[in-house]
């Protein structure tokens, strides 16, 4: 009978360790972005298997594509430049995403580096497959 208190405080703990593992309310989701094509408001941002392609009017993001934490926010750093013209050969500026998604709606705020481009944001819906088209040239 000795065996047996040992026994069941030793699976106790086992149980509660994998539990532990996996996610909760309050900690990381760890699912990504949905792919596809999210548009509205004359943006969209393409989402592939490994990155995130931002078209808003002239301006051009791209970031890797992110995890969502449980509360369905993400943020991450990529690039973001105003294209107009001929293609610029010099490396786009650094950029912060800050994105919340809510069901099939994404709100995305894009945070340049360049103090001229104030930070802006973009609602968007996932609605379908596909890259985004440049408008502007």
């Amino acid at each position: 009978m000795g065996r047996w208190p040992t026994f069941g405080v030793r699976l106790l703990v086992a149980v509660t360790f994998v539990s532990s593992c996996h996610g909760s309310a309050t900690g990381p989701n760890q699912d990504p972005l949905t792919i596809g094509r999210w548009t509205g408001s004359g943006s969209c941002l393409s989402v592939t298997e490994t990155a995130c392609d931002l078209v808003v009017g002239c301006g051009h993001g791209q970031f890797p594509r992110p995890a969502l934490r449980a509360d369905g926010t993400f943020d991450v750093n990529g690039t973001y430049r105003i294209e107009a013209g001929p293609i610029s050969i010099e490396p786009a500026p650094p950029a912060q995403f800050l994105g919340s998604v809510r069901g099939s709606s994404l709100t995305l705020t894009v945070s340049p580096s360049v103090p001229s481009l104030p930070p802006a944001s973009y609602s968007m819906a996932l609605t379908g497959t596909g890259l985004c088209v440049v408008p502007c040239v």
